[in-house]
């Protein structure tokens, strides 16, 4: 491609390379349009935030950039190079030419099944043959699956593993700052889909625990993203993150049926997203075969189907680093009188309307009535001890814990 003037002149640089606009940005840092200079040739430069960069992290980024470029699979955004010193770090990509899935989850809504299907088997066949060279990705989800000329690619292999296990000290970009976590006001997450919630909605409890990571971690995040390319909905939406890694912990898998999808997608989302590594598909290829086979409309063979059983206790720790002071446990087994319900959570919303405005906050502990109204398997109708009355989750307020 002949040597051109990019749009906007950028005031960084990386030697090699003329830097113009920048195309987007998240958790992990921004991406820019580039011109390479040796042959005048369009990529796209990946600059990661400062903050986020050490020796040891540059270093694996080369490692893993190097297997990833040993995989020839046409589903994987091809890194040609790694480079950076002191708090810089950056990756040169190949420049594609269409959306991510999440913008076009945005703009288009949800996807029809036999779609969705074929785009994630070629994801997932994708994730397979990267996880064979000894590489796991970490942070799927639709924003880091990019459309190129209608054919999808995986891009961000390796980039972001290392950033999303919430530490101590952990850094997680909530654009527009954190105060949506303690008001639970969603209009403050500034994209529904795609945006500051996309890298936590798809971890699995085990990536929440900060425990390590696998194929099987990538596994769970496949299937999160079908769910999310067949119903245009997150997996567990969830207004703060102590009721995100909740419903992660304890929820059972969401199930697309319930928007109307066909029924044999259900199983597939329910192994995939299972709550241990070890019951969900053992490769990303097997996953790939269960969704061709779920659009043919073929169910999983029995002995591949998901394990209907509850954890006995599911720990999150993960809150720490955003300052929220307390990890979600379940709370030993007592016994109430059929309209006692009680808190089982740390904290539990209660919400003027289904998905409104909170009107009061419980904790573990606390009892309230129920109502007979309710708002289908995810809302409550209660009455708080002070006569008020409100919506609260079921997953939060039970007849026993």
């Amino acid at each position: 491609m002949p040597d051109r003037d990019l749009a906007t002149t950028n005031p960084l640089s990386v030697p090699g390379y003329r830097l113009g606009a920048a195309l987007g940005g998240g958790a992990t840092g921004t991406v820019y349009e580039a011109c390479r200079l040796a042959d005048g040739s369009t990529v796209a430069i990946k600059l990661l935030h400062p903050h986020l960069v050490d020796q040891g992290y540059r270093e694996r980024l080369r490692r893993e950039a190097q297997l990833t470029s040993a995989v020839i699979h046409p589903g994987v955004v091809a890194v040609h190079e790694v480079g950076g010193d002191g708090d810089d770090a950056w990756l040169v990509m190949d420049r594609l030419t269409g959306p991510d899935l999440g913008r076009q989850l945005e703009t288009e809504g949800p996807m029809a099944p036999d779609r969705a299907a074929w785009l994630m088997a070629e994801v997932a066949d994708a994730v397979d043959s990267v996880h064979q060279a000894g590489v796991i990705h970490g942070d799927l989800k639709p924003a880091n699956i990019i459309l190129d000329n209608g054919r999808p690619l995986v891009g961000d292999f390796g980039v972001a593993r290392q950033l999303i296990h919430p530490q101590p000290t952990g850094r997680m970009d909530l654009t527009g700052g954190s105060a949506w976590i303690r008001t639970g006001d969603p209009s403050l997450v500034s994209d529904p889909v795609s945006g500051d919630l996309g890298t936590v909605a798809y971890m699995p409890p085990e990536q929440w625990r900060g425990d390590g990571i696998s194929a099987a971690t990538d596994v769970y995040a496949l299937g999160g993203t079908l769910f999310t390319l067949l119903t245009g909905r997150r997996p567990f939406e969830r207004q703060s993150l102590p009721e995100l890694a909740y419903a992660v912990a304890i929820v059972p898998a969401p199930r697309p049926s319930a928007f109307d999808v066909p029924q044999v997608f259900d199983d597939v989302v329910g192994m995939a997203m299972s709550k241990e590594p070890r019951d969900r598909f053992p490769t990303a290829a097997a996953f790939a075969d269960a969704v061709r086979a779920a659009a043919r409309g073929a169910k999983l063979a029995p002995a591949r189907r998901v394990r209907k059983v509850w954890p006995v206790i599911a720990a999150v720790a993960a809150l720490a680093c955003l300052g929220l002071g307390a990890a979600l446990l379940l709370v030993p087994y007592r016994s109430a009188v059929p309209d006692d319900l009680t808190v089982c959570a740390v904290d539990a919303s209660v919400r003027d309307v289904p998905h409104g405005h909170t009107i009061a906050l419980l904790h573990r502990g606390d009892h309230v009535s129920s109502l007979d109204a309710r708002d289908g398997d995810a809302w409550v109708h209660v009455k708080l001890p002070d006569g008020r009355t409100g919506w609260s989750l079921t997953d939060f307020v039970r007849h026993s814990c």
